[in-house]
């Protein structure tokens, strides 16, 4: 199982509801997947989208969740505000595809994903190791590894573990440390970086 970092998940909502979510999220490319959402809140503070500040009138992000292979690759930002179309899919394709649930993901973390992509120069999407994990998932996680933290930012939607064919990790870690937005971990015998956008720290 995978690594990662900090707190708390939020209530769920029903199968129906979760339909009609991911139906809708999904109507281009990811399939419909079945069970309870988890909607966590989003953190809109400021803080991770100014120490990592993106030039031009849109914002676009390729991610491959090679779990899943799920991918999206698109504007999730224009004309001043983050595209609710592109969240919801973005949400989906990072959802915790063991418990079939779906975190509502804080958009930070994808100001830090785009920028991180930017600086490295790459050409090649992201790819997903890991996205959200619901508390059972995360519980799992850590009778696995001593690593993983029990109250992990994975299970807020504001975590991530990453690659990119092109780049090397240590590059990946490098370039996000620089950033000081949030937690970079580096993994190279895992094979993933970790970013989130808790407290700046690094390890």
């Amino acid at each position: 199982m995978l690594l990662g970092d900090d707190e708390r998940a939020a209530p769920a909502m029903g199968r129906r509801g979760f339909l009609g979510f991911a139906a809708a999220a999904l109507s281009a490319a990811v399939p419909v997947v079945t069970g309870a959402v988890t909607a966590a809140p989003v953190l809109l503070g400021s803080s991770a989208a100014e120490a990592a500040p993106l030039a031009g009138p849109i914002r676009r992000i390729a991610l491959h969740n090679i779990n899943t292979n799920d991918r999206f690759d698109g504007v999730y930002w224009a004309d001043g505000n983050y595209k609710a179309d592109a969240l919801r899919k973005l949400d989906v394709l990072l959802r915790d595809h063991r418990a079939k649930q779906v975190c509502r993901y804080d958009p930070r973390l994808f100001d830090l994903l785009a920028r991180v992509h930017q600086s490295v120069g790459s050409d090649d999407p992201f790819e997903v190791i890991c996205g959200f994990r619901s508390r059972r998932t995360n519980a799992m996680a850590r009778r696995r590894s001593r690593g993983v933290a029990k109250e992990s930012y994975h299970t807020r939607g504001m975590a991530i573990d990453i690659r990119l064919p092109d780049a090397q990790l240590r590059g990946i870690a490098e370039t996000a440390k620089a950033m000081h937005v949030g937690g970079v971990g580096y993994y190279p015998r895992s094979g993933f970086v970790h970013l989130d956008v808790g407290p700046v720290r690094s390890w």
